[in-house]
């Protein structure tokens, strides 16, 4: 062990002196101190969210291609210089060596980590703090951003099973008109599935005015106590930023009475021990801006969860010019659930950056061990990049043709030895004060670190064990 912590500390002196690395220090103690002073708006929660967020993700740049850069110089350098030839006479092993170098470079990091992630911690909640906000804006920030929110997400469409009735009824109407049915063939066939396919994802987030949508949640404590906060964002007319105005709009939920409890019943449904009916939230339409993020607080002393943990909302378009609105699946709408603090999720955030700096320096390590400098930095950006798009080929849903499909199962392919590294993007969830479950971070350990990155560290040890040093000639 003695061997080990003194290449460590060998690496990290050496590191140190790297004029790239001292560049990159400059450049993340100028964004750590000015970012968080300089970004976000008037309001209390879109200055927390936008300075948060434009911060930690600057922090998570700088120190990701600090990781690649220290990983491949440090490693590369002894060896070119001929100082890791003297090194390895002596009673030491080459693994001691790798994993020495590894855990000096990662220390680097991860003291810069802490000591960025604690300053723009500290400058943002004392901004916030010392800035006189509105207290109604004050009070909104702390509910929606300086908290841990555990999100539930609505019970999907089985948009297979709705295609194929679509497909039943479109050729159905077809022959009772005495129309021509589409070609029989495989490749007709799969056409027009997609496209009804296409047509059915895009029905269900949309409500055309006078109609109404239902969304069911499952999996939420029964008899909860505690206030449920609906979140979404609606869209106008069309899908897009530009143009979204005010709109019209009843929000409705259905209200569990248990049969020991006594109560009204209006279009009640008897179901597992329990009655339901239907009440708005509002006595008329509300006014609600498009094209941002809206909440509603749902007060515990509601009782809106049922025995079976379930919560069913709807909402009427009541659009004052009659146009439809529109809802994405990412935006909602969603219940989130208080269970954790702000600082806690921060740690949590904190946490996952770390797990994204061990796996950036592990490989750009396990590279280094047996390439050049230019080359492992180069097989280390691809590999990243390779991870980027095969995760957004396998996550398409449009298939117009052969390609599309050689894409979808080449991304699948290429992810099963590949770590897309937008995985451990969760700075935007702390932003938006979305909790970060700790079964979230388990998986990113197993899936990423254990199943993928660490054979390749190990590739790297024992191609590092196999190299022959004599070949290393200086021109």
């Amino acid at each position: 062990m003695k061997a080990f912590f003194a290449i460590a500390a060998l690496t990290v002196r050496h590191a140190v002196r790297s004029h790239i690395f001292q560049l990159l220090l400059g450049v993340l103690l100028l964004c750590v101190l000015l970012i968080p002073g300089t970004a976000g708006d008037s309001t209390a929660a879109g200055f927390i969210q936008v300075s948060l967020l434009y911060s930690l993700s600057t922090v998570l740049l700088i120190l990701a291609l600090s990781s690649i850069w220290l990983g491949c110089f440090v490693m590369c350098h002894d060896v070119d210089s001929y100082q890791l030839h003297m090194v390895i006479t002596k009673p030491v092993s080459r693994v001691t060596i790798w994993l020495g170098k590894f855990s000096g470079i990662l220390a680097i990091n991860t003291v810069l980590l802490l000591i960025s992630t604690m300053t723009v911690f500290a400058i943002v909640m004392w901004k916030f703090n010392a800035t006189e906000f509105d207290p109604e804006d004050r009070t909104r920030a702390e509910n929606e951003v300086l908290v841990g929110r555990r999100v539930f997400l609505p019970e999907a469409a089985d948009i297979d099973h709705i295609t194929r009735l679509s497909i039943n009824e479109k050729h159905a109407r077809m022959r009772a008109a005495g129309r021509e049915l589409p070609d029989d063939s495989p490749q007709a066939k799969e056409k027009e599935y997609q496209e009804v396919r296409r047509q059915a994802e895009a029905l269900q987030g949309e409500i055309s005015f006078g109609n109404s949508k239902i969304w069911r949640f499952t999996g939420l404590p029964a008899d909860l106590q505690a206030p449920l906060y609906l979140r979404y964002r609606s869209y106008v007319g069309r899908i897009h930023h530009e143009g979204q105005r005010m709109t019209l709009g009843t929000w409705a939920v259905r209200v569990p009475i248990r049969k020991e409890e006594k109560g009204t019943e209006f279009q009640a449904g008897k179901t597992l021990g329990f009655q339901t009916f239907w009440t708005t939230l509002t006595p008329q339409p509300e006014s609600i801006r498009t094209g941002v993020f809206n909440e509603k607080t749902l007060r515990g002393e509601w009782r809106l969860v049922a025995p079976d943990g379930t919560l069913e909302v709807g909402f009427q378009n009541a659009d004052p010019r009659g146009q439809k609105l529109f809802f994405q699946p990412a935006d909602g709408p969603k219940l989130l659930l208080k269970v954790a603090s702000f600082g806690e999720n921060y740690a949590r955030c904190v946490l996952v950056m770390f797990l994204e700096l061990v796996i950036l320096t592990g490989l750009a390590c396990a590279a280094a061990a047996f390439l050049t400098m230019p080359t492992a930095i180069f097989v280390v950006i691809s590999y990243l990049l390779f991870g980027s798009f095969a995760s957004y080929m396998a996550e398409t849903s449009f298939f117009g043709g052969a390609a599309d499909y050689v894409g979808y199962y080449v991304g699948k392919l290429v992810l099963i030895v590949v770590i897309p590294i937008q995985k451990f993007a969760v700075t935007e969830m702390v932003s938006q004060g979305e909790l970060i479950e700790m079964s979230f971070i388990g998986g990113l350990i197993l899936s990423y670190l254990v199943v993928r990155a660490l054979p390749l560290f190990l590739f790297g040890i024992w191609m590092y064990r196999r190299r022959e040093m004599g070949l290393v000639i200086r021109k």
